[in-house]
């Protein structure tokens, strides 16, 4: 007697509304997968908070009042120590006051931005620096930041300063437009009348 075979399995098919929740499902999947793509979470969260300003007009930042003055340039530094710094690019000098809130603050971070799209790196040493020491609050802070740069760097130059010198990960960095333009490059390039970047002082500079 032979054994009755096993009836075959039907096969379900998939309703048009499984369907739908199944496209909706890897829709939902690619468009969060162009977001996280788009704008990376993790570089948002470490970047800077630029603070936007223009030569003359104080910056609040976190841990300072911040103002930059008018900028000058010349192919010749007088380092404000009984020496003279030429250059075949152009020096740089940007006098800043820095107005210290809540505890004394000692800055540690410069650059700029050249308008040629390279960055130009202000060291505590060298032939370019920033050397403001330590402002205490209630006290303004007068210094002078130098920096040497070819004359193409000049125009549309932004300046960058913030407190700590190798991180400045989620803090306040001013961003300061130095309202640059070619005419004020090519003029620096061809003078050679000394700009002075002297000491830090707690007293206002002389008004020439």
């Amino acid at each position: 007697m032979s054994t009755p075979a096993a009836p075959t399995p039907r096969v379900r098919r998939p309703t048009a509304q499984t369907l739908g929740a199944g496209a909706a499902v890897l829709a939902a999947l690619a468009v969060g997968h162009v977001v996280v793509t788009a704008f990376p979470v993790d570089e948002r969260v470490q970047a800077s908070f630029l603070r936007p300003t223009v030569v003359g007009e104080p910056v609040e930042l976190r841990y300072a009042r911040l103002t930059a003055g008018e900028p000058s340039g010349s192919t010749v530094l007088d380092a404000d120590d009984g020496s003279l710094l030429s250059t075949p690019g152009v020096w740089l000098t940007v006098p800043v006051t820095i107005e210290a809130v809540g505890q004394p603050r000692t800055f540690g971070f410069a650059e700029l931005l050249g308008g040629d799209g390279r960055t130009y790196t202000v060291s505590t040493g060298g032939r370019s620096g920033f050397l403001p020491g330590t402002a205490q609050p209630g006290v303004p802070r007068y210094a002078t930041l130098r920096v040497e740069v070819p004359p193409e760097a000049l125009a549309g130059a932004h300046l960058r300063i913030g407190l700590e010198q190798k991180d400045q990960r989620r803090d306040d960095v001013a961003d300061i437009d130095l309202g640059l333009t070619q005419a004020d490059a090519d003029a620096w390039a061809a003078d050679d009348s000394p700009v002075v970047a002297g000491a830090w002082s707690d007293e206002p500079p002389e008004q020439p």
